[in-house]
């Protein structure tokens, strides 16, 4: 008979499943407003982001704690463990999309002292296309969604095909107005952190297909 008061495996699962829905939430809603703050250029709401992103980083350290009492507790069956180990790839990967955000806030930073280069726009509509993949894997974690997850894998490869155009476009701008040099460069590097969310997404997907399959996908 269990000793009162102990939590049982499955309690401490959802209480998991929890942290990781917050996580969730709190990482999507960093990389819409860091790509809005590039949109707009916005320094002051920038610097808060760069400061926010220590809260996640907080939830990740608490997710990766409580994965090693789940672990260190035992008495799991298979879909439970399964379910353990992606979340802590989920959270890995949630933590690196909010650094991604601080990237680009910060990238944001010194491009507000520079005249706007013209493929400005287009690196905007690659940030929403990246946060697009990330809203969708999400929705589809949290409803245990395989299709979506599948969905935003096959997307993947869209994405970066967006990136490459982009990065193509940034160069020949480069060479057109070398005034702008600096700003293209940050420009690039800011398209490829969005080009990386795009990973981070297929990543999270795979991990979803792990929990409710035993199996990630074929590359």
């Amino acid at each position: 008979m269990p000793s009162v008061g102990r939590q049982r495996p499955t309690d401490n699962l959802q209480g998991l499943s929890v942290d990781i829905a917050r996580m969730a939430s709190l990482v999507e809603s960093q990389l819409a407003e860091a790509i809005g703050v590039f949109e707009r250029r916005d320094v002051l709401v920038a610097e808060r982001l760069i400061k926010d992103d220590e809260k996640i980083d907080e939830m990740h350290a608490a997710v990766e704690a409580k994965v090693v009492a789940l672990l260190s507790e035992g008495g799991h069956d298979q879909a439970e463990l399964r379910e353990i180990i992606a979340y802590l790839k989920v959270s890995g990967d949630l933590e690196r999309v909010g650094d991604l955000a601080k990237n680009v806030a910060k990238r944001t930073l010194a491009l507000s002292r520079e005249r706007p280069p013209k493929p400005y726009a287009a690196v905007a509509r690659l940030g929403r296309a990246s946060l697009r993949q990330i809203s969708d894997i999400l929705t589809a974690l949290a409803a245990r969604n395989l299709p979506g997850a599948q969905a935003v894998w096959g997307g993947d490869e869209e994405l970066d095909e967006l990136h490459n155009s982009l990065f193509r476009e940034i160069a020949e701008a480069t060479r057109e107005e070398r005034s702008d040099v600096n700003a293209c460069i940050q420009l690039a590097f800011i398209a490829k952190n969005f080009e990386r969310v795009g990973d981070h997404a297929t990543n999270i997907a795979e991990a979803l297909q792990f929990l409710l399959t035993g199996a990630a996908p074929r590359r």
